[in-house]
């Protein structure tokens, strides 16, 4: 009688049986049945889906015992396409498809029931709608576009062939035609590893046996480029160049919260706590694991809040109501704004992410896409670097800043609100430049 068991690293039903091969020797045979895994109930009874994993097992067992001993049409059936499998051994022309397309004659003569083929391109679609469940919008969005490309990349031809047709050369032409596209080496290497997470749930789920990516080298990233700050004086010329009051005091917000651009443009007034002088905020990034950040609101912050007009009484109501219907990346959306902004605030935005020096003018690299060394997400680096000059310890601009990239740091640390509150009290004043504690030149913290 056949039995069940549980495979590791699998979450179906496995059915286990034994049938009797044409020399007289017993074979164990162990097959999935489809069915996924339950824990039995509290009483030790087997649940619904183990008794219908069972006599689908059983039913398996019977057909295949009835196909060896009958030695009627079925065993005929899987002679033939066993005799059809040597001669493509034996000329030497046996690939994967035809192997899988052997292996799938058999399966339905014994089971009656076409095996399923999984292609490229319906496990990433399938990948994609799981982690729809548990992943930000923003990671999504990463993980559609990554696949997006990859998927264009490889052509409907072979994104539509079975999931372990793809090779590690693949890969890594794949990885060498992202970087002749003018694509730096840290984006490159984020396309590869979201392809490698896609590759390595199919070894989990037991559809292929390895990662054709696992064993591609990353390229380096010489190339990449590195994010700078904001100055003093620059940021104070974003503000004054800004088009309307809500955007310099977004502007502002991001300057002495860190948030990002989507983070402060959507931030709501149930974050703020005017009484406790607060932001409480679940970063959009981080919203998967739950994490929220605390920052002290600093004085030029909160007398801002306090002198706006609030229209509507509701927590969820956003800051800057105006800001939070726009989009990010659209073209009549945030970054652009941003962009138009430091144009007229006469506010360089650095260099182009990549550049070709040959002729000594700096040009764009291929069809990749064009970044700069600053836009929004500088305000960012600036809040740190404002931290750092200030004197701040790195433990506490980590919690002001929401990083947890030190895993014994996120563990273990656990920083007062107090403390939290004199490290932003160090911060300067952008509107009373007379402060004590405003950074000099040399970006030095003053003594």
């Amino acid at each position: 009688m056949a039995s069940l068991i549980k495979r590791k690293n699998s979450n179906v039903w496995y059915a286990q049986y034994y049938v009797t091969s044409e020399d007289g020797k017993l074979v164990q045979v162990r097959k999935s049945t489809g069915i996924e895994y339950t824990e039995r109930t509290a009483t030790g009874q087997p649940s619904g889906k183990e008794k219908k994993a069972l006599h689908l097992a059983n039913e398996m067992e019977r057909t295949a015992q009835g196909a060896m001993q009958d030695g009627g049409d079925q065993m005929e059936q899987i002679k033939s396409i066993h005799s059809q499998l040597g001669q493509e051994i034996a000329r030497a022309t046996l690939t994967g498809v035809s192997l899988r397309k052997y292996f799938t004659g058999i399966m339905q003569i014994l089971t009656g029931e076409e095996m399923k083929i999984v292609t490229i391109k319906s496990w990433c679609k399938e990948w994609l709608e799981r982690k729809a469940r548990d992943s930000s919008k923003a990671t999504m969005a990463r993980y559609n576009g990554h696949t997006k490309t990859f998927l264009a990349w490889l052509g409907d031809n072979r994104a539509n062939k079975p999931l372990e047709t793809l090779t590690a050369g693949d890969v890594d032409k794949w990885k060498r035609d992202l970087s002749d596209t003018g694509i730096v080496g840290k984006t490159v290497i984020s396309y590869i590893k979201d392809i490698g997470s896609i590759y390595r749930a199919a070894v989990r789920e037991g559809l292929i046996s390895h990662s054709p990516v696992a064993s591609v080298e990353m390229p380096n990233t010489d190339d990449s480029m590195e994010r700078k700050p904001f100055t003093f004086e620059e940021v104070k010329r974003l503000i004054s160049a800004s088009p309307s009051e809500q955007w310099g005091g977004m502007i502002l917000a991001a300057a002495f919260t860190g948030l990002r651009l989507g983070d402060a443009a959507r931030m709501k007034w149930s974050c703020v706590d005017l009484e406790k002088k607060m932001i409480t905020i679940m970063p959009s990034k981080t919203k998967r694991k739950k994490k929220i950040v605390s920052i002290p609101i600093q004085p030029d912050l909160l007398a801002l809040f306090e002198k706006i007009t609030i229209t509507d009484d509701s927590p969820d109501a956003p800051v800057f109501p105006e800001l939070a219907k726009l989009g990010i990346g659209d073209r009549s959306g945030l970054s652009q704004a941003f962009e138009k902004i430091m144009a007229k605030a006469k506010v360089s935005r650095g260099k182009l992410s990549r550049v070709i020096a040959d002729d000594g003018d700096e040009k764009a690299k291929g069809a990749g896409r064009i970044t700069y060394e600053r836009g929004f997400h500088s305000l960012r680096h600036t809040f740190t670097t404002w931290l750092r000059s200030a004197g701040v310890s790195e433990e506490d601009r980590m919690a002001l800043t929401g990083h947890s990239t030190r895993d014994s740091h996120a563990i273990y640390s656990h920083t007062e609100e107090q403390v939290l509150r004199d490290a932003v009290a160090q911060l300067p004043s952008l509107t009373k430049p007379n402060e004590p504690n405003q950074p000099s030149k040399t970006n030095k913290p003053t003594k």
